[in-house]
């Protein structure tokens, strides 16, 4: 009976060790592939984990009985993660996020940086969006989006649906300047549409009640005309990307092609 169970112990075991790695591809900072298996463990499993990644290395081994290796997460990009039929199956990036001061009302940004490891959600040439859901329980979740430019060392913390809280007027408020917060950091070489985001920016910061409850009033209404929360967040993101190309795509482009001449000239 004791040899069935040890047996029975050794095969749970096996199991266990082979769920603990996923197939992936690590891209480095520095452009450098690494292919081989990585730690499970990276999806987030709990609070604790969810909110902030402590991990400072991953564990990567090239083949199933390859030694581990610890690979530190200042240098990777992005982990490409396959299933077992080595279909992508899931895309996370390392991004070290500058986060706003929460606390207080004008969301100052902090010198405190942190990488955080993100799903992403879609990119294109210039920039890269993520989208993180944690599932706290059937009542209460979290929604977060993160942007960052392609050009721009930081990503930036765009916003943070809550669902369990009740949308008054001044978290509405909240929720808007966070967003135009994240996208001055965003569009700061671009004066023109850093001047679009000014007027936004006093309107969420107003301490009138009768300005809030109309912004709050407008927002409920936009909201309500989408199908689901999901294209609502997109929504607000694209309005605010194909602004700023709008004001600044022509204005590099430009400033790409005077480069050229200037070469050409010379």
């Amino acid at each position: 009976m004791k040899r069935i169970f040890v047996l029975a112990m050794f095969f749970v075991g096996l199991s266990l060790h082979a769920q603990r790695y996923r197939p992936a591809k690590i891209i480095f900072r520095d452009s450098t592939v690494l292919n081989g298996l990585v730690e499970n463990s990276l999806e987030p499993s709990d609070w604790v984990y969810s909110m902030n990644i402590h991990k400072t290395r991953i564990t990567f081994k090239k083949t199933k009985s390859s030694p581990r290796e610890f690979l530190d997460v200042k240098k990777i990009d992005r982990i490409i993660l396959f299933d077992k039929s080595m279909n992508i199956d899931e895309v996370m990036d390392f991004v070290p996020i500058k986060e706003f001061n929460l606390f207080n009302k004008k969301i100052p940004l902090s010198d405190k940086t942190q990488i955080k490891l993100l799903p992403l959600l879609f990119e294109t040439e210039k920039y890269r969006v993520y989208r993180y859901e944690l599932w706290v329980n059937k009542h209460y979740d979290r929604t977060y989006i993160y942007i960052k430019r392609k050009d721009q060392k930081y990503g930036y913390h765009f916003e943070l649906i809550e669902h369990g809280v009740v949308l008054t007027p001044s978290y509405i408020s909240f929720r808007l300047l966070l967003q135009v917060r994240a996208m001055q950091e965003f569009g700061k070489d671009c004066p023109a549409f850093l001047s679009y985001l000014k007027p936004l920016y006093q309107k969420y910061t107003t301490r009138d009640r009768a300005i809030r409850k109309q912004t709050a009033k407008e927002f409920k209404k936009l909201k309500k005309s989408f199908k689901s929360r999901k294209e609502f967040e997109l929504y607000l993101l694209m309005t605010y990307l194909k602004k700023y190309e709008e004001l600044c795509g022509q204005q590099e482009k430009t400033h790409q092609q005077l480069e050229k001449e200037k070469q050409n000239r010379q």
